[in-house]
């Protein structure tokens, strides 16, 4: 019978953030409204669209938080109909 594995733990994100927008790509010379918090921003997101670093990631943790929140809702619907 195998072992029981360990879950894995996850790595602490860089002091830095979670991302990093040290290419040149993520820089305009036009500032434009940030799409989370309408502040100008020179600061571009992999899809181009105008945002602050830390807004980015803001809205990352809450997406994450909204997935793990509707997966565990689900599980215990799946579970509870057992």
């Amino acid at each position: 019978m195998p072992g029981r594995r360990r879950p894995r733990q996850r790595p602490d994100p860089p002091p830095t953030g979670l991302l990093d927008w040290t290419d040149s790509r993520h820089w305009s010379q036009q500032a434009r409204p940030c799409r989370y918090c309408g502040a100008p921003t020179n600061l571009r997101d992999s899809a181009r669209h105008p945002a602050h670093k830390t807004c980015a990631e803001a809205a990352l943790q809450q997406q994450l938080r909204e997935q793990a929140e509707a997966y565990e809702n689900e599980r215990l619907t799946i579970e509870g109909n057992h």
